[in-house]
């Protein structure tokens, strides 16, 4: 076992770039779950700033105007997808209201007549919905002989009810922990990537440097014993790494362990995982240059993490921009972590697709190992 045991040798040289690397990710992620801790254990009416654009302008569409406006501050906005969408992903504002121009006859006659845009980041978004079902609600109750009664809605939104919590608060489930772990492991995607192809991509050129590579040759080591430790030492880091980051989410919220689908993580993570091992023995097989090695680190994790959903997310990502994200595995992992899944069956396609990725990057590395070998 002297290759595995020199190939472990040579990756604990790059321990500094681990820890630091795992000290910044844990860091983030405490400071993270900080908020979600509050988040969870109190609710509390937050003012938020919202964008409406009125199409409608009518006696109902201005009531539920001067509503929103006693609890919120409303910003100007215009009606284009687009525009809302940038003024979202900018936190110009929280939620962004459409009213059509058929707004009175949708609330008539009970269908959607509002089209909301919440910014999914703030769970105190949500509350922005709740805002407005309450108002037309209460209007519909009010409708009679063609005309909303407005003055007894405003009397009835203006009554307010005490509630006190009775129990243990804390183990109320809420969104924030599933966003919690979600954005959690989006994030471990981007330093898997850049610390796989930085630590083994440096450790492989080393390997293939050609003085070894020519004593390897002349040496009595068979060329599959020698491939196999190798490997085996590749799968060591790789698995060392992956449990760092599966572990450290138990640690830092393994009480609420039971309120999501671990597994769900665990195994997307572990694929994942595997996918990169494989794109990194393709960009082993491309160059031997250190440099190279280290510019694709930084590239590739960070391009892909901003195209695929980790740093901004993927609603928020342009339909060329998810496009391009598509040719990616970094896409699909982000994709199941954002997904409620309750059977294996259910992540079966981004588990499959990450899984056709990593077997697309290991022939395509087999391909220019055989072509450096001729």
């Amino acid at each position: 076992m002297t290759v595995y045991k020199y190939f472990i040798k040579i990756a604990l040289k790059n321990k500094w770039t681990i820890i630091m690397y795992i000290a910044i990710f844990f860091s983030l992620s405490i400071i993270n779950g900080a908020n979600v801790t509050q988040r969870e254990t109190s609710f509390m009416g937050t003012r938020l700033t919202i964008g409406l654009v009125d199409n409608n302008d009518s006696e109902l569409s201005n009531s539920l105007k001067d509503y929103l406006e006693k609890n919120n501050d409303i910003v100007d906005t215009k009606d284009d997808e687009d525009y809302i969408k940038e003024q979202i992903l900018l936190e110009e504002a929280d939620a962004i209201i459409v009213i059509p121009e058929d707004f009175d006859e949708k609330v008539i006659d009970k269908k959607e007549s509002i089209q909301i845009y919440n910014d999914d980041r703030k769970i105190e978004s949500l509350q922005i919905q709740n805002q407005v079902n309450k108002f037309l609600m209460f209007a519909n109750a009010t409708y009679k002989d063609g005309r909303f009664n407005l003055e007894g809605v405003s009397l009835a939104l203006a009554e307010k009810a005490k509630v006190e919590i009775i129990g243990d608060s804390s183990k109320i489930k809420n969104g924030g922990i599933n966003e919690w772990f979600k954005t959690y492991y989006n994030f471990t995607g981007y330093v898997i990537i850049a610390m796989y192809i930085a630590i083994i991509g440096i450790v492989m050129a080393d390997f293939t440097d050609e003085d070894i590579d020519t004593r390897v040759k002349i040496s009595s080591k068979k060329f599959l014993k020698f491939n196999t430790e190798m490997y085996l030492g590749q799968l060591t880091v790789v698995i060392m790494i992956t449990l760092i980051f599966i572990l450290g989410s138990i640690v830092l919220k393994g009480k609420y362990i039971g309120e999501i689908n671990f597994n769900k993580y665990v195994i997307n993570t572990i694929v994942f995982s595997f996918s990169i091992l494989c794109l990194t023995f393709l960009i082993n097989n491309l160059t031997k240059n250190k440099l190279v090695i280290n510019g694709m680190s930084t590239v590739l994790s960070l391009g892909t993490s901003f195209i695929s959903g980790v740093m901004v997310p993927q609603e928020f990502l342009g339909e060329k921009t998810l496009a391009m994200a598509k040719f990616f595995p970094n896409y699909y992992f982000v994709k199941l972590n954002g997904k409620t899944v309750n059977s294996f069956s259910e992540m079966r396609f981004e588990i499959s697709m990450q899984l056709l990725f990593a077997i697309a990057f290991l022939l395509t590395g087999l391909y220019f190992s055989k072509a450096h070998k001729q």
